[in-house]
């Protein structure tokens, strides 16, 4: 359950940031894994959550674009054409 939710977060992290705000957040996940999982070794604790966070990032970067086109045909504001 751990492993999606840090997934899903770094989906929304890759959607809206840039890569600077993915190292504070892989450490700030890796010692929440840490400190939630009982039982792993050191090295599966950090690594594990660490891995999810970045693929995540990088699905969010990829569907950035799409999400932006989503949103504009959402948004029902009237166009600025001339």
């Amino acid at each position: 359950m751990l492993i999606i939710l840090a997934c899903l977060t770094g989906v929304l992290l890759g959607l809206t940031f840039n890569v600077f705000v993915l190292f504070p957040v892989t450490i700030a996940g890796a010692l929440a894994y840490l400190f939630l999982s009982q039982g792993q070794g050191l090295g599966a604790a950090i690594l594990i959550p660490a891995v999810s966070l970045q693929a995540g990032y990088m699905i969010g970067l990829t569907g950035r674009d799409a999400f932006g086109q989503i949103l504009a045909r959402l948004n029902i504001a009237q166009s600025k054409r001339v």
